[in-house]
């Protein structure tokens, strides 16, 4: 590679592109566990392979490398919108998605609205009803979900802080803890399933870049 040039390649090729690295032992996880870097090299798995707490190196990132992907939750949120998907091995399990009125003629979330303005009349219960009906029926799917082909075994998200603080904020939870999650780092479009997807297509692909 040219000193600014970068390649991605995909999990199926990941133990392929990656164990040529592995003797080079300045190669280390950065603290968040999202790379391995080191003076001239940055390493990306794909992040549907995350390193694992308490990995060191690439080598023993590499040894514990599953052979295909998980059973994987994806859960995309916002405003009004939420689209989730279950994938295993890479292929598609189930997916769904929701829409509910729940933003104003400004463009401003009901719930949002409310902690700066106060509330107002019927047009605002009812976006305040839909956001909860949202979140309920988020939660009811994704354990509708582990009931019917077991607990994910990671979970994937992009949504505001507060819609998804908003979804641990009830008596009923989702079928996962809030700090086992693994934020998708892009900027995602409103929920579809076309969106869930293709962002779950991106979590597949790593890349290796000269820094």
């Amino acid at each position: 590679m040219s000193p600014s040039e970068h390649r991605t390649f995909s999990w199926r090729d990941c133990a392929r592109e990656l164990e040529p690295l592995a003797g080079d032992a300045t190669l280390a996880p950065d603290p968040k566990r999202r790379f391995f870097a080191s003076e001239e090299l940055r390493v990306h798995p794909p992040l549907i392979f995350p390193i694992p707490a308490g990995c060191r190196s690439l080598e023993e990132y590499l040894a514990t490398l599953p052979g295909s992907p998980g059973r994987h939750a994806v859960v995309l949120m916002q405003a009004g919108a939420v689209s989730l998907g279950l994938f295993e091995g890479g292929e598609v399990l189930a997916t769904k998605s929701f829409k509910r009125y729940v933003v104003r003629g400004s463009g401003r979330a009901q719930p949002l609205h409310l902690k700066t303005k106060g509330k107002s009349r019927y047009g605002s219960r009812l976006r305040l009803q839909n956001a909860r009906l949202l979140l309920q029926e988020t939660i009811e799917r994704l354990a509708e979900w582990e009931d019917e082909f077991g607990p994910a075994q990671q979970v994937y998200y992009n949504a505001p802080i507060r819609i998804w603080a908003d979804l641990f904020a009830g008596k009923v939870q989702p079928p996962f803890e809030k700090d086992a999650v693994l934020r998708i780092p892009r900027d995602l479009p409103k929920p579809t399933t076309e969106v869930l997807l293709r962002a779950y297509r991106g979590l597949g692909y790593g890349r290796i870049e000269r820094v």
